[in-house]
């Protein structure tokens, strides 16, 4: 018995023994965190940086795990984007991959390297678009609930009338504080998203999943011709288009440079669909590649069920519906889509008139009627805020390059 116990001390022993070893070669004392959580300007955002030196431990790969702890960026505020690092003479470390690993589900980081490397780890203000809709815009994204969405047309969709759908709001270009974004601005910068794309539609148009597409609140133009002669064979990409000039002329250039510069050129559907009470979009591509379109056809019709004769004004994506307090502001006017109806003789388009319905018959290209810009925004975009019309999203780029 004695010879047991006295068997049992012995490998308690010589395994607190080799931890102690093991701890000596892979963990060396002078080991620590440079700095905690500090936040520094990279790229015109605000991020999150913790730096870390790392040191090896002998001929061995060193390991080190810096653990979840309150020193951790709030993860619903913060994503981590990624890492820089450089070695002993401040010299960078082109591919840190081979260094670092962060497990973000845990918050968890490990270095690996035989050297004295200095790492910083970027954590960008926001969370991925298509997280933060599913987490308050789920009940109305796509016409099902958060894990059940259904993408039509390669969108992700807000669904529903003006009164479901009050979370889609996004300042864009505007005051960084969401709060001010309508109030200070004329609601010039405030405009809402249409939907999130769902990557099906990439090879046709040049998209990616998780792009944000978005419309304008207030018009840029509240007279404008769809094209200035309806006599030729007019459609997005040839003839007089003035919706096309314009909006990719003087809309695009009046925008401020941070955001132009994150404004895919896309291709876009362009008609032509003569068919009413559809909701798909004829797959006729544009030639050339774009910034700024408008809603499609399919875009309104799908954003609530409705007749498009009569019409109905209750859903969102209807003018007289885009802001509260609004509803009489646009009330006599009728809103271009980029959808061509046909051209034989004279080419005519899709309009949406004053009563909420989709109208060809109405939509002569001489006439002049109010159009909303619509873009989308890049899949790395991210967003903060409760996206309502008085405290917005506000987008952040969630890419440190």
């Amino acid at each position: 018995m004695e010879k047991r116990v006295f068997n049992v001390i012995l490998v308690i022993l010589t395994i607190g023994m080799l931890y102690e070893i093991y701890s000596y070669f892979k963990i060396k004392p002078n080991t620590k965190v440079l700095e905690d959580i500090k936040t520094v300007d990279v790229f015109d955002n605000k991020e999150k940086a913790l730096s870390i030196m790392i040191q090896s431990g002998g001929e061995d790969d060193f390991e080190y795990y810096l653990e979840k702890g309150t020193s951790w960026p709030d993860y619903t505020k913060y994503t981590y984007v990624g890492t820089k690092c450089t070695d002993e003479s401040g010299t960078n470390l082109e591919d840190t991959r081979q260094y670092v690993n962060f497990d973000e589900a845990n918050n968890e980081v490990t270095i690996t390297t035989k050297k004295t490397i200095y790492c910083t780890l970027y954590f960008g203000k926001g969370r991925p678009a298509l997280e933060v809709l599913d987490n308050q815009g789920g009940q109305y994204y796509g016409g099902g609930t958060k894990g059940n969405r259904q993408a039509v047309e390669g969108l992700y969709r807000f669904k529903g009338t003006y009164k479901e759908v009050t979370n889609n709001f996004v300042c864009i270009g505007g005051p960084l504080n969401p709060d001010k974004c309508g109030i200070e601005s004329s609601n010039k910068y405030l405009y809402r998203i249409i939907g999130v794309t769902d990557g099906t539609e990439e090879n046709d148009l040049g998209l990616e999943a998780g792009m944000l597409k978005v419309i304008k609140v207030i018009p840029s133009n509240t007279s404008l011709e769809w094209a200035s002669d309806y006599l030729q064979d007019i459609d997005w990409d040839n003839g007089s288009n003035t919706a096309r000039t314009t909006l990719n002329g003087t809309f695009y250039n009046s925008l401020e440079a941070g955001i132009k510069r994150i404004i895919p050129a896309v291709k876009w559907w362009k008609g032509d669909n003569t068919v009413e009470n559809t909701v798909s979009e004829t797959k006729r591509k544009t030639t050339g590649q774009y910034q700024i379109g408008l809603m499609y056809k399919s875009d309104y019709h799908n954003s609530w069920t409705y007749a498009e004769y009569p019409g109905n004004t209750n859903s969102w994506l209807h003018i007289t519906n885009t802001m509260s307090g609004k509803t009489y502001t646009y009330k006599d006017i009728s809103e271009w889509t980029m959808t061509r109806h046909s051209c034989d003789g004279i080419c005519i388009a899709w309009n949406v008139i004053s009563d909420g319905a989709l109208s060809a018959g109405m939509s002569y290209l001489i006439n002049t009627n109010v159009v909303r810009p619509v873009f989308y925004l890049p899949s790395t975009t991210g967003l903060v805020g409760n996206g309502t019309e008085s405290s917005p999203y506000v987008i952040t780029s969630l890419s440190n390059s």
